[in-house]
């Protein structure tokens, strides 16, 4: 594949949403470990693109506010 368009054309979904996914990819590397070591058998989504938006060219700090916010959900998801 040569670009974000083949990509999404592959997967039958926006181009903006293959910019938007791989944007997330900028977060700080101890941070995406922290997301992972969530789990993948959530009950629901919690951590998705758009929650994690906003957060992407936050500080060290910045990202670590997401972290607690999202811990904070998914320990009172139930």
């Amino acid at each position: 594949m040569k670009n974000q368009s083949d990509i999404a054309r592959k997967l039958s979904i926006s181009r903006v949403h293959i910019c938007q996914m791989l944007r997330s990819l900028k977060l700080n590397p101890l941070v995406i470990q922290k997301l992972e070591k969530f789990g993948d058998p959530l009950n629901t989504k919690i951590i998705t693109e758009r929650v994690i938006r906003p957060y992407v060219n936050k500080s060290l700090q910045g990202q670590t506010t997401l972290l607690n916010f999202l811990k904070n959900l998914s320990l009172h998801k139930d």
